[in-house]
């Protein structure tokens, strides 16, 4: 039996995306499928979960590392692999032998993995809510305001969070209101998104006030929240005192084995997530031996900081979760904080697999190796090369190495972005690199690439390698794990192309890549999980003229759920709906049909700004009486998110008439979170995008989940 945890009780239905009874009820951003109620939690009177559709993409991940029914993959030391196709009744059954999975044996290879962890910064749903748009019925115009809205709007939400979400929370965090430990760690996670005071930074710290013995997930929550008070508008930033009070009791709990493997590790965390955060108090300094009145600035302290994560990684530990959270934090911290030592560190455990002269096992590796992709230099990008092409190198290894060189593309120049770009076709030609994530990690940093030309005005990436042939002839001919994600770069390349190409190499890729993506989605060549890549790429490059072409997905009732989910999102996307188009979702909204497509629909609506399906949902909420479809409802608000959603669900949290279930307020209690959280991108996703999701261990996967 799985030890309880952050994501257990309540969250147990969660390991990550596309668990069939994902259903996170943590403060996070519900990802995946959502309102699944797991048997062993399901209430007699709610109904059983609907049958899953078959041909539907999403898979379901292992829980149990020793549950028989996954098969293991060699590569990740004591955890498991989905190899199987996650839908129906039999989760994790190895697929036929052949070259050529059967449909909807994808695993962890399916492209939503990749979309699910990094789609807040192009969905961009906070922005969209709150822009006006001359369209009819958008969220923020509802009153009479005027195209000036905005304002107006996020003064709405802003006056809710002070009136009636964060009083509800603080309300919440009592053992003796909450009732369960699942809504009050909630409301820790919660509170820090939206906190304005630093009395509030004290009442997340008393979560982990060794006297209140408050619950271990409380005490997760608590040390996860701690990185939640970061502020990207400099005029929300709390100030570096505070600031560094939270990093000295965020390291003053990593170093105290009175907490869990998992509690320290999340206040690691917290460690990276405030790392581009104000510092440099002279209290924090203080902390450093070699600390004097003359260093105490911002500089000096950002370089204490990552020498202390530095230093304390040279110790050993139990549990590898510790030095994994320890890297990532390194990651997060401003490449301008590192000595050229620190750095030299991180390249031989990349390359050698040796941290502090001392051998480590892959999985670390495989994070020294993508940290190097995020806080190196241009000189890294060639430590990455030889990464990547290694004898037999280690799967996890290699698609790190694989992401980092797209995420260091930024630091070279065309001539740069160039080679790397034609020794990842190299390798993927002559398969040095074999595994399916591999390549596929290989093909986003590829457009990646050609992003970064595009940006410069530049043509050596495409017109050296003819990358943008490769992505259309592999959209059209690739192999069946491949081509969601050719799929995908053609829209994120097109997405930065734009219209109006300024040069003709990319105007013509334009117009051929709306052509293959066009005839993708029209495919019945191509598995209906693939077909929904190409939809959703569709909305990335915003292909306006055919939206009718997504909307008949959408309203074809005998579709594919996930494929007429991921449709509605690209309409979304276009951001140039008709009006028809919101009739249309709405419509798909109603059916209930699955959680997953239910995600999407709400999602594809709040881009759209849509009004009415607040109120029809806020109507639904009120004669619901099963948890499941409670559940959807309670996401789905969230998703749309605006003042008008804040009442119903602090009403929903604070019901205490024994009528609602403890899920059901939990849920609540997140969704004002993710409601609340005025960040335009959630904080939680500096770890979650461009990261290896594949090198599995307990923290990550819980971390992620909780995005």
């Amino acid at each position: 039996m799985l030890k309880r945890s952050l994501s257990s009780t309540v969250a147990v239905m969660v390991a990550m995306l596309f668990f069939a009874s994902d259903l996170l009820a943590h403060g996070g951003q519900f990802r995946g499928p959502n309102g699944r109620v797991p048997p062993g939690l399901r209430e007699p009177h709610d109904p059983t979960n609907p049958p899953p559709i078959p041909g539907t993409g999403p898979v379901t991940p292992p829980v149990d590392p020793g549950s028989p029914d996954v098969t293991p993959d060699p590569s990740i030391p004591n955890q498991p692999d989905v190899t199987g196709p996650g839908t129906g009744p039999n989760p994790g059954v190895t697929p036929p032998s052949g070259n050529r999975p059967r449909a909807g044996s994808r695993g962890f290879e399916a492209w939503e993995f990749w979309w699910e962890h990094n789609k807040e910064r192009y969905l961009q749903l906070k922005s969209a809510l709150y822009t006006p748009t001359s369209s009819e019925s958008s969220i923020w115009d509802v009153g009479g305001r005027s195209e000036s809205g905005r304002n107006d709007a996020m003064h709405d939400i802003e006056a809710k969070v002070k009136e009636l979400i964060i009083p509800a929370l603080a309300w919440a965090m009592d053992p003796e209101n909450s009732g369960h430990q699942d809504t009050e760690s909630a409301a820790y996670i919660a509170l820090a998104k939206m906190a304005t005071e630093p009395k509030h930074i004290e009442d997340v710290m008393r979560g982990l006030d060794k006297k209140l013995k408050r619950d271990l997930i409380t005490q997760e929550a608590s040390a996860l929240a701690l990185g939640l008070f970061r502020r990207t508008d400099e005029d929300r930033q709390f100030d570096a005192v505070e600031l560094d009070k939270i990093r000295k009791f965020a390291f003053e709990t990593f170093q105290d084995d009175f907490y869990g493997h998992r509690t320290r590790a999340f206040a690691a965390l917290s460690l990276g997530l405030l790392g581009d955060q104000p510092t440099g108090s002279q209290a924090y300094m203080d902390m450093f031996s070699t600390a004097t009145q003359e260093e105490a600035s911002a500089d000096a302290a950002r370089r204490a900081t990552t020498a202390r994560l530095f230093e304390l990684l040279q110790n050993d530990y139990a549990a590898q979760d510790l030095p994994i959270s320890l890297l990532m934090a390194i990651g997060l911290q401003p490449p301008s904080s590192f000595t050229p030592e620190q750095l030299a560190t991180l390249r031989e455990c990349a390359t050698k697999g040796r941290l502090f002269r001392k051998e480590v096992n892959n999985l670390i590796r495989s994070y020294a190796v993508l940290q190097l992709g995020r806080v190196g230099t241009d000189k890294d990008v060639g430590v990455l090369q030889r990464v990547i092409t290694m004898r037999g190198a280690d799967r996890n290894v290699q698609r790190s190495a694989a992401i980092g060189l797209g995420t260091l593309a930024s630091l070279v120049d065309s001539g740069k972005r160039s080679e790397v770009a034609r020794g990842l076709l190299k390798a993927i030609d002559r398969r040095k690199i074999k595994d399916p994530s591999a390549v596929n990690f290989a093909y986003i940093s590829l457009a990646y690439l050609v992003i970064e030309d595009v940006k410069s005005n530049q043509v050596t990436v495409v017109e050296e390698n003819k990358v943008l042939p490769f992505f259309l002839e592999q959209a059209d001919k690739g192999r069946y794990l491949h081509r969601p994600y050719a799929a995908l770069a053609l829209g994120l390349i097109g997405r930065e192309v734009g219209e109006q190409a300024d040069l003709d190499v990319y105007a013509d890729f334009h117009n051929d890549a709306l052509e293959a993506l066009r005839a993708g989605v029209a495919s019945k060549k191509i598995d209906k999980s693939g077909r929904a890549a190409f939809a959703l790429s569709m909305g990335l490059i915003k292909d306006h003229r055919n939206i009718s072409t997504l909307l008949d997905l959408v309203r074809d009732t005998k579709e594919d759920a996930g494929l007429r989910g991921y449709a509605a999102v690209g309409i979304g996307l276009t951001g140039n709906a008709p009006t028809r188009a919101k009739e249309v979702v709405r419509a798909a909204l109603r059916e209930r049909r699955t959680e997953a497509m239910r995600v999407q629909c709400a999602t594809a609506l709040g881009l759209m700004q849509d009004a009415q399906a607040l109120t029809m949902l806020r109507e639904e909420l009120e004669i619901a009486r099963s948890q499941s479809v409670k559940g959807q409802v309670v996401l789905a608000m969230a998703r749309i998110g605006t003042d008008k959603a804040v009442e119903p669900l602090v009403d929903l949290l604070k019901n205490k008439s024994g009528r609602e279930q403890d899920l059901t307020r939990a849920l609540a209690c997140a969704g004002l979170g993710v409601i609340g959280d005025l960040e335009w991108l959630p904080s939680l996703s500096r770890a979650s995008a461009n990261t290896n999701y594949r090198a599995s261990v307990d923290v990550m996967n819980e971390y992620y989940s909780i995005i």
